[in-house]
């Protein structure tokens, strides 16, 4: 017979999913349905949708129609709830704004299974993402880079990590990928205010960026730029970097570039909310020219400077920005994943794929904001309590 989890209440399905699903052990199956699923591969809602779930893997995804649920499985109807990809995160920072810990929970309660963490001192946020890796600490899996890379008394020279010179800054390159950095993170300008006001200043200049880009290169690193002004960010896509880690004043040639080299934006744009009004009618002018030109914009938040578990806010800002319900959440998923990388396992409700699974309450097709109400996180199979709404 199988077992079945009729939960439609937020607090009795938390209750159920306050851990591992009760009863369910991970060589298992699992099928969950709702009244929806989003297919952000193919780009369209289905109607009802099921995902069935064995070992931490996806198995089958889809119309609740066409997939034959097995009969052993442990059933769970959410009713009128949408089934999506575990949001990811291109830009976060889980050692600021509160205790690590309690930040990766945080997060991951929100539905983000997957973050970047783009800088930290002592690489400290490495060991975030090993104890997270090995069961020991609950949160999103953490693709991180090493501390912030920049000039000595630059924009990130944070407790004196600012480097003198280019020998010293390739040394921290190689450092970096020692140590178990994924990714490096440099910085070149200022914030939003410096590069609206001089669009042509740098702290680090294009020979310097260049070199440091074949160096991690070589180190088998991709870099991601802090480079919101129009020279600095120009500089970082020619040098060769993978993405900018904010939004940024892109001129129009810089934007063919970054087409023609896939090279993607992570938006943050609702960390720089608070700027001057001019500031940030320009800076959303040239990010919707980004869109409008082919330019991949992924979700990114700079958590740690909003808050943690708040992430779900950025998709509502992307849709501001231009994009359509879908496009966004394909912002916060596959193509997210594809940007980072981890696509072959990550980044959709697709067979074959790792079992992040996140269901929220409601339609986000219809009103993105229903990412802010999730009612379910599996990462890897493995449940967890969502967050409790505000």
């Amino acid at each position: 017979m199988r077992a079945r989890i009729v939960a439609i209440g937020r607090l009795a399905l938390a209750l159920v999913l306050a851990g591992p699903v009760a009863g369910y052990a991970q060589d298992s199956t699992l099928a969950i349905t709702a009244d929806r699923l989003v297919d952000v591969v193919a780009g369209k809602s289905v109607s009802p949708g099921v995902v069935v779930v064995r070992g931490g893997t996806i198995i089958a995804a889809g119309d609740r129609q066409s997939i034959a649920i097995p009969a052993a499985a442990r059933l769970i109807e959410l009713g009128d709830a949408t089934l999506l990809p575990g949001f990811i995160d291109a830009h976060v920072h889980l050692l600021l704004g509160g205790a690590p810990r309690a930040n990766a929970e945080a997060t991951l309660r929100a539905g983000f299974t997957t973050v970047q963490d783009l800088g930290a001192l002592g690489y400290l946020n490495l060991r975030l993402r090993d104890s997270i890796n090995h069961g020991v600490t609950p949160g999103p899996r953490i693709i991180a880079s090493g501390p912030w890379l920049g000039v000595s008394g630059g924009i990130c020279d944070f407790n004196g990590i600012g480097v003198h010179g280019r020998d010293q800054m390739l040394a921290r390159v190689r450092a970096d990928a020692d140590r178990g950095s994924q990714l490096i993170k440099l910085c070149i300008t200022g914030w939003p205010a410096d590069g609206f006001a001089h669009p042509d200043s740098v702290e680090l200049g294009p020979d310097d960026v260049a070199a440091v880009t074949r160096a991690a290169r070589d180190a088998g690193r991709p870099i991601v730029a802090h480079a919101i002004g129009r020279a600095g960010a120009a500089s970082a896509v020619r040098g060769g970097i993978a993405g900018l880690a904010h939004s940024a004043f892109v001129d129009d040639e810089t934007i063919r570039l970054m087409r023609e080299r896939g090279t993607w934006i992570a938006s943050t744009l609702v960390s720089f909310g608070q700027a001057d009004s001019a500031v940030l009618n320009g800076l959303t002018a040239r990010m919707r020219a980004a869109l409008a030109g082919g330019v991949k914009i992924i979700l990114g938040t700079d958590a740690g400077v909003v808050p943690h578990g708040s992430n779900a806010s950025e998709f509502a800002a992307l849709v501001g920005l231009g994009m359509t319900s879908l496009e966004a959440l394909r912002a916060g998923s596959i193509r997210a994943a594809e940007a980072l990388g981890v696509a072959d396992s990550l980044g959709s409700l697709s067979p074959g794929k790792v079992a992040d699974i996140v269901a929220v309450s409601g339609d986000p097709i219809r009103n993105i904001e229903a990412t802010r109400h999730v009612i379910l996180v599996l990462k890897s199979g493995r449940s967890f309590s969502p967050r409790r709404e505000q």
